[in-house]
């Protein structure tokens, strides 16, 4: 699809004035959202206007066209909504393997930057916690994810898996009612300090891996007896 702007003035970001005199004149290639499974791509002509304005830094300035471009991306606001809820849910390589299937083309990378460009809720007051350790480098360095289970998100991240910054992180974070944990020593001895009003419980992950280990145990018992 072909496409340029149609009014004969553009804003300029920078002062706000509105030049009507072109500096020059370049094709934008954005890409659409898909129709029919087959991939779009809008190749816009865009105009660079030269500010008049004396006090103005910017000497010249490409138009944007709301709704249609986002400076500096190559792909229309509603494909960059599409890509950032593909970003969140598998992200990396499926993410854009999925992205192909319905007519985006995107690189794992970029779907990892729209990740982190995304701002953050504030956390607020958290009831039911999660808290579990995670692999940085297996075998060598570890680290503890804390997760808001209500709103299913994560809320911060602690180094190490010890009881130390989990008791720092809960006496900052009073409302916290219920602690929902694997069976590591660490992590109860962590809650009992920080916050020992806090019911603390086990996931349900780990009571049936637990359950899994135990019937396993048991049957190797019956067989050797």
């Amino acid at each position: 699809m072909h496409a340029r702007a149609r009014s004969a003035t553009a804003d300029c970001p920078h002062c706000g004035s509105r030049p009507d005199r072109v500096h020059g004149r370049y094709m934008r290639r954005l890409a659409d959202s898909s129709v029919g499974g087959a991939r779009v791509v809008i190749e816009l002509l865009v105009r660079r206007f030269k500010c008049l304005n004396p006090v103005c830094p910017a000497v010249t300035f490409a138009e944007q066209i709301a709704g249609l471009t986002i400076p500096p991306a190559r792909y229309t606001p509603l494909v960059c909504e599409q890509l950032a809820s593909i970003a969140l849910a598998p992200a990396g390589r499926a993410g854009a393997r999925l992205a192909r299937i319905l007519g985006l083309r995107v690189a794992k990378d970029t779907l990892l930057r729209m990740v982190r460009s995304i701002p953050e809720e504030p956390a607020g007051q958290i009831r039911v916690l999660g808290v579990d350790d995670f692999a940085l480098r297996k075998g060598d360095s570890y680290a503890t994810i804390l997760v808001d289970l209500e709103r299913r998100c994560p809320v911060d991240v602690l180094p190490g898996r010890d009881a130390e910054p989990l008791a720092a992180w809960l006496k900052h974070h009073p409302a916290v009612e219920i602690i929902c944990r694997d069976r590591a020593g660490a992590y109860a001895e962590g809650a009992r300090r920080g916050f020992p009003q806090a019911v603390q419980v086990t996931d349900a992950w780990h009571l049936w891996h637990n359950l899994g280990e135990a019937r396993t145990a048991s049957s190797v018992e019956a067989g050797r007896a």
